[in-house]
């Protein structure tokens, strides 16, 4: 028996909500993105933590805009371009899609966690 036409299958959808989740956790994997744990508990509570993403489709062909927080003493240029790459990569990688444009901007700058003064009680 012959194999059905690839295009005679159908065909597959990614929604913006699975492609978010897939960008957001390969930015956090980049060295020198800060994680969610830096965000502050009111920004957390309301879903602003970073990284924020925002997604502009054509079938299957994307634009991606980023919003990171960045770890001091971080560079901003070599950490925003592997968040490009990264991002990039994966999305071809894992979901299939062709992104054109991945826009990365750091919109915070915090210090790492081992870095932050302890709280002390006299």
């Amino acid at each position: 028996m012959a194999e059905p036409d690839v295009g005679a299958r159908g065909s597959l959808t990614i929604s913006d909500r699975a492609l978010t989740a897939i960008t957001r956790q390969v930015a956090l994997e980049v060295p020198g993105v800060a994680s969610e744990e830096h965000a502050g508990t009111v920004e957390r509570t309301l879903g602003r933590g970073f990284p924020r993403v925002s997604w502009h489709r054509t079938g299957d062909h994307a634009s991606v805009d980023v919003e990171i927080a960045l770890v001091w003493p971080s560079s901003a240029a070599h950490v925003t371009g592997a968040v490009q790459d990264a991002v990039a990569r994966e999305l071809e990688r894992q979901a299939g899609q062709k992104v054109g444009r991945v826009d990365v901007r750091v919109r915070d700058v915090v210090r790492a966690s081992a870095a932050r003064p302890v709280a002390r009680v006299r």
